[in-house]
C-alpha cells in the first residue's frame, strides 16, 4: 500500500471517529404522562455507534486517496469521483440532520 492510501485511511478514520463522537446520541428520551424519562445508552452501544462513523470515515478516506493516486497516474481528470463524493456527503448530511432533529 502506498503512502497516499495509508494517509487517506488514517485521516479518514480520525475524522470519522471525531464526527462519531460529536453526532452519536448517548441518551434516549421517552415520555410518560407528564414526565420525561431520560435513559443513557450503555457504553457498548455508544462505542458501536461511534465506531460505525469511524468505519465510514476509513472507507471515504480510502476512496479519496485511491482517486487522487489514480488521477496522478492516469493523466486527464474526470469528475466522477467528485460527483460521487458530493452526493455521498450530501446524503450523509441530510441523514445526520434528520437524525438530530427527529
Amino acid at each position: 500500500m502506498n503512502r497516499w492510501m495509508k494517509n487517506g485511511i488514517l485521516y479518514g478514520g480520525i475524522i470519522g471517529l471525531a464526527l462519531g463522537l460529536l453526532l452519536s446520541k448517548y441518551t434516549m428520551t421517552s415520555y410518560k404522562d407528564e414526565f420525561t424519562i431520560i435513559t443513557y445508552l450503555s457504553v457498548y452501544d455508544y462505542a458501536v455507534a461511534v465506531l460505525r462513523y469511524g468505519a465510514i470515515g476509513v472507507l471515504i478516506g480510502m476512496f479519496v486517496a485511491w482517486r487522487k493516486n489514480k488521477a496522478a497516474d492516469d493523466g486527464p481528470k474526470t469528475y466522477y469521483g467528485e460527483v460521487f463524493l458530493g452526493v455521498l456527503f450530501l446524503s450523509c448530511g441530510i441523514a445526520a440532520l434528520s437524525y438530530l432533529f427527529e
